[in-house]
Order: structure tokens, then sequence, then C-alpha cells
């Protein structure tokens, strides 16, 4: 299964039967290009002005706030250029990153976690345009060969590349948990550190919105599990957390069956060869993650 280019010059992967995993964007170095030479309207233009004042105004704050840094064009669009709520997106995400640094890993340590097909996103939107994101932390994640942080670090990495995509930006995601076979050699491994970074991952540091987390297959141990995350969660975030088990009916209450496989009670057929497709495709986008990587905090984020 090989990498192939579009009309539009978006790398996607053929699953076959017209179905495709693309992020609708163009690869890094393609795109850097389109970056320099894009018109900005005024509204915009004024506010990298401002945008760049904040930024400037935290010393140990290394930012490049220009129409060249990707994810400040997409912070400003996702929020129509509103600066201060763009601007603290930002800055929340590159605190908590200086304060963590355990997950700051390049892609290609973590391609591995992709290439197992433990994280993935599914071809089709479901009916409400959001995009579906696939997280297998079950028996198919063996510790011993990806660890704990590695596996954060990769769904970091497909958070980042989730940005990217103009379906996540317009309509959010969701997020499937599947945690078939969960053991508690798995669940040994949650510390209270690694859960509140995952949240606020998922909740602080990102202008997509999370319409809902969907967990399958859960069952005794992940209760535990669940007991360990569930303080690290935020009322609204609880709010939008489901628990289905293996009631194909109630996850199809939220995710359209159509745009799910049969192993979650859908009637999309995927190829076997689907599962490590985006290890792939995100070869092509390495350079977003690593822009995105070389800026942060080079002190103390209140310039201590």
């Amino acid at each position: 299964m090989t990498v192939k280019f579009n009309e539009k010059n978006h790398p996607y992967v053929d699953l076959g039967d017209g179905l495709t995993i693309c992020l609708n964007r163009a690869a890094y170095f393609d795109d850097v290009e389109l970056r320099e030479n894009a018109e900005l309207s005024e509204e915009t233009a004024r506010a990298l002005v401002e945008f760049r004042r904040l930024t400037e105004a935290n010393r140990n704050l290394n930012v490049a706030v220009d129409q060249n840094n990707w994810a400040v064009m997409l912070y400003l669009r996702c929020y129509n250029n509103d600066v201060k709520r763009s601007f603290a997106l930002m800055d929340y995400g590159y605190r908590l990153l200086h304060r963590i640094t355990d997950y700051t890993i390049p892609f290609a340590q973590v391609k591995h976690v992709f290439e197992e097909g433990l994280i993935r996103y599914l071809p089709n939107c479901d009916e409400d345009g959001a995009v579906v994101f696939i997280v297998e932390m079950s028996r198919r994640w063996n510790p011993s060969k990806i660890s704990l942080q590695e596996f954060i670090a990769a769904i970091r990495v497909g958070g980042l590349a989730l940005m990217l995509n103009p379906d996540a930006q317009r309509n959010g995601c969701k997020v499937l948990f599947d945690v078939d076979g969960l053991s508690m050699s798995h669940v040994s491994h949650f510390t209270p550190r690694s859960s509140n970074f995952l949240f606020d991952l998922i909740e602080k540091c990102t202008p997509i919105v999370t319409k809902g987390m969907h967990t399958v297959n859960n069952g005794m141990m992940y209760n535990v599990l669940f007991a360990i995350l569930k303080p690290f969660m935020s009322k609204e975030l609880r709010s939008k957390t489901y628990m289905h088990g293996k009631n194909w009916s109630s996850l199809a209450k939220h995710i359209s069956p159509k745009c799910l496989p049969p192993q979650y009670g859908g009637t999309m057929e995927l190829p076997d060869s689907y599962r490590p497709a985006l290890a792939k495709l995100l070869q092509h986008y390495e350079g977003y993650f690593k822009e995105y990587n070389s800026y942060g905090y080079t002190g103390h984020p209140d310039g201590k």
C-alpha cells in the first residue's frame, strides 16, 4: 500500500473501493511554498500583529509569528482571528510541553505505534462531518514493545495531524477508544502525570472540538483505569464520555454504522492493510510536527 497524490497534490493512501486516508492538506514542503505566497486579508494581518505583540510580551516564549507558521495561522483561522483565544490556546500548549517534556518525541521514534495500527483515522467522516479517530489500548498493545510514553506521544502526533485536516477544523472529531483485552499489565503503566497530560492534550491544546469520547469493549479492568483517569477529566469532557461495551446499537446512536468497520457494528469493509496506512501517510507531514516542536518556552513561562 503506497502513498499517492491527488489532483490538489495532497498525499493519500488508496484503500480500494473508493476509500482513502487523506488529510486534505499538502505535504510539508509543498505547503511551505503555499504559505509563503499566500495573500492575507487585512483582518488577518492585523491579527498577526497583535498575536506577535502578545508573544513578544513573554520573554521566554520562542515562536515565529508570521504567515509561515502553520500552527499560528491555523489557530487564527479556527477562531476567526480572535487573537486572545488563539494565543491562549497556543500559550497553554507550550506551557504544558515546557512543564512535561516526556511526550515531545519525534515522529520517527513513534512511527511504530502507527505501523502497529494502534492509532488511525477512519476513511469517511461521520454524518455530521466529524473525523473518527481510533485509539486501540487493547490486547494488541504490548507495553514491552511500545511504552505508555511512546503511545501518548503518538496520540499527540495524531492530534497534530488532525489539526491539519479541514474536516476536523470545521466539524471536530470523535475519539473511539477500543480497550478489548485491557489488563492489569496495561493499567499499571498509567500514572496521575500521564493521565493529566493526556486529557490536557485533548481538551486544552487543540482548536479541534472533541464531540465525544466513546469507549468500546470495556470490561472490569477498564473500570479500574477509568477510576484513575476520571479525576483528570473536566466536567465538560465527562459529559461527552460514553461507555458502550459491546453494545453496537448504543455506539450507533453517536457514530453512523456507515463509517464504522464490522468489528464496531458498522458496515464499512476495510482491508487488513488499512491499519498501518496512517504511518505511511504521516511521513509526508513530519515537517509540520518538527516545526511545531521547534518552538516553545526556553525558560520559565512566567519569566522567572
